[in-house]
This record gives C-alpha cells, structure tokens and sequence, in this order.
C-alpha cells in the first residue's frame, strides 16, 4: 500500500499538471488555421497587406490582418506563406460542365458524374475555385450539386443553368421553363442569335416572356448576343447578364447608359472567338507546359488531325477571328465607362481547355489593356457580383468561404504570375494538385 504522504503528492502533481495544461488551452485557437507571412490581396478594393495573416475556421474566412499590427491566438495551426501571394479563390462566370469529355468527345463519356466531378476539379486546380456553369449540363451535374460538397470533392463550386431555352414563341415558354425549374436550376440561359444567317433568331416577344417569366420565379436570366441592337434590346428587357462581347460594332453611349442604368454586367469570352479559328493550324500553346501538364497527347494530336483542322475554317472562322480585336475594344470601351466586366470564358464545348482558357482569357484582357489588379477584380469581386454568389465568394473577409490561392509570384505585376500555383484551397481544403 502506497504512503499517504506518496499519495498525497501525486494527487497534487497530477493535479498540477491539469491545471497547467488547461491554463495553456486558448479557445480562440480551437479549430483554427492561421495562414502567415505572405502578401495578401482581399478583392475588397484595399491594397494589399505585406506579411498579412489569414485565419481560416471551419472553412470560413475568420479575419485577414497584418502581422506587424496583431499576431495568431496561441495555440493556433499555422501554415507558413512567407514571401507568396494569397488572393481569392478565382470565379468563371461563364463556363458549361460536362458538354464534353477531355474536349473533344461529346459522347455519353461526357454526361457522366465522373465527368462532371473531373472537371470541377480540373478547373479548381487551374486556381477556379467557382463556375458559374450557363447552360446545357447533364442531370448528372445537377445530382453532384445536390450530393457533394465541394470541400468533400476538393473542387469548385458551381452554379448551373440546365438546358438552354430555345422557344420559338411566347406561348413556348411556360412549358420549356416548367420542365427546367423541376431540376431547380440558379439560372436561365438562352441565345438571342441567328448564327451568321443560318438560324432564326428568337424574337424579341418571346426572349421578353422567357425574361419576365424567369424573374417571376426569382431566377436570373443571362442572354447570348453578337450584335450590338440584340445587345441593347435584351438588357431594354431585363437581362440580368450579357454573355459574350459584341462582335458586329463598335459599342455606343446608348448600351453603356442600359447597362449602368440596369447595373448589368457582361462576360467578354475573347476566348471563345479564338477557339473558333485557332485549331486550323497548330496552337502555340500546345508546347506550354501549364497546358499540356493537364492535357493528354493524344487530345493534343487529335486537334491535329487535317479533318479536325478543316473543321476550323470557313466563314464563321472567318468571321469571329476578323471580330476578335472589335471584341477586346468594346470590353475596354465597357470597362473604361464603368460597366463591371465579369471574366468568363465559355470554356467546356470541344476544344475549349476549361482552367487553362481561364488563364488566357486574363492574360488576353491585361494585353487589350486592363490593369492586373483590374483583371484579377473581373475574376473575383466583380465574377461574383454579376453571377449572385458575392455573400459567399469573389473576396476574403470574414464568414466568406475560404476559398484561396497561395501563388509563388505576384499577380499584381502580370496576370501570367497567376500560373505560379502553389497551392488551392476550397472552404479551407487543400485541393490535390
């Protein structure tokens, strides 16, 4: 039998040794991770904070502060980002998932889950951590947003639109809308276009029912154009965005007036435009290694092939490769009078590389002359305002999701830095690179 005196002391040591360890447990630092040391910009409009912290919580942005002024609650996990870049997470607004498979096949590859969660990860490791996905998914996109969260699939978020609306009168579209609002979808899309005089084009009675007929059921409404009137006349009639830059003249003060007075945003997709002519020789980015580090060689040579190349030639290649420079003007013509440019791609139909058309597309909007700090505000505040998802996306403040890159260079100095990726995190999951 031990001695009381023995026992006694233990009592006190053990006693002791809890009281010490609680002492040193701070509920602050509880579940937190504290990410230190890098150069932050929050998207909010502030310049950016040198040796910043990022606290991160249940994958919610906690708070962003300069570690010269404050330092992370004891007891903290942190991570260090000494001498990187934390901006964040970057948001296509006009991108499409699961039209095709490895951008060439649109067969039933294409509409699958499997398909769907590839891409959505494929995108996120390009740094888009949000798609705002407008149109003509599969059911199987609509089953993945409904049963897995992003953090749980490491990938990006998304919205989905379902299948594009193409009624031919106004009495068409009480049936086409009923049948889309059973898979609940965040937007409507529809083409407001004839197709270089190949189609007829949806008349402006039956594009205003699709509009006021959507926004009865609190759903917004995004309007492919190409013309510079189609473009007036469908914000005239409540276009919530304008998908595409006009290709057929210069824009005018009438536009830019709707477009503010309506506070409507566009998505430029100088991208598209190229991927309607580039395939009719061989890319010079099929030698990039940020490209070809995601895409296999076979798809590569596929694109090669003369038949494939033929395909990208003709009068509507003709036509979108003469557009192009009429495109980046009537952005920068838009962006300068203070119309919000929400950066998007269309990225996902054939030939269309989701996350690295992303990338050119900011690269193309610095080279027609935006600033990298404006063109990294198209891809994160501005994205998330035109698309309804800023509550929770496009900025790091407190209670977003901590959607984030940690890069190796500046995005500041040039938008091609944004290529130095590190690391992504989706809702505070490190995304597998």
């Amino acid at each position: 039998m031990k001695d009381p005196v023995y026992r006694s002391l233990l009592v006190l040591t053990t006693l002791f040794v809890t009281l010490f360890f609680l002492s040193c447990t701070n509920p602050e630092a509880e579940g937190l991770t504290v990410y230190t040391g890098a150069t932050v910009w929050t998207g909010t409009g502030e310049e950016p904070l040198q040796n910043a912290a990022v606290e991160v919580r249940d994958g919610k942005i906690v708070e962003v502060y300069s570690l010269d002024e404050k330092k992370p609650p004891r007891g903290a996990a942190v991570v260090l980002a000494d001498e990187k870049y934390i901006i964040p997470g970057l948001i296509n607004a006009h991108g499409h998932l699961a039209v095709a498979r490895d951008a060439v096949d649109t067969g039933p590859s294409a509409a699958s889950t499997d398909n769907v969660l590839y891409q959505l990860r494929l995108y996120a490791r390009y740094g888009i951590t949000y798609v705002v996905s407008l149109g003509d998914e599969p059911i199987h996109a609509f089953l993945v947003r409904d049963t897995v969260t992003p953090e749980e699939g490491k990938m990006a978020r998304f919205k989905l639109a379902g299948t594009v609306l193409d009624p031919s009168t106004p009495e068409d579209v009480e049936s086409q809308l009923e049948k889309l609002v059973q898979l609940n979808p965040d937007w409507v899309k529809i083409r407001v276009d004839d197709e270089l005089g190949t189609a007829e084009k949806m008349s402006p009675e039956t594009y205003r029912t699709v509009i006021e007929s959507a926004h009865e059921l609190d759903l917004p409404v995004a309007v492919h154009i190409v013309t510079l009137e189609d473009a007036k006349n469908v914000v005239e009639a409540g276009a919530d965005l304008v998908a595409h830059s006009v290709r057929n003249a210069p824009v005018d003060n009438e536009l830019i007036d709707l477009m503010l007075e309506n506070n409507v945003c566009i998505t430029p997709t100088l991208t598209r435009e190229v991927s309607t002519y580039i395939y009719a020789e061989r890319p010079p980015f099929f030698d990039d290694p940020f490209f070809l580090k995601e895409v296999p060689e076979w798809v590569v040579e596929r694109l090669q092939v003369a038949e494939v190349q033929d395909f990208f030639k003709g009068p509507e290649a003709d036509f979108f490769r003469d557009a192009l420079p009429l495109a980046e003007r009537n952005m920068m013509a838009l962006h300068d009078a203070g119309v919000k440019i929400a950066m998007g791609t269309d990225s996902g139909p054939p030939a269309r590389f989701q996350g690295y058309f992303e990338h050119m597309e900011m690269e193309m909007m610095e080279a027609a002359g935006m600033s990298p700090e404006e063109v990294l505000t198209s891809a994160t505040r501005y994205a998330a305002q035109c698309t309804g998802i800023i509550e929770e996306a496009g900025t790091l403040e407190p209670g977003k999701s901590a959607d984030f890159l940690i890069l190796e260079q500046n995005p500041l100095e040039s938008i091609r830095n944004l290529r130095s990726i590190e690391e992504v995190y989706v809702g505070g999951i490190k995304v597998e690179m």
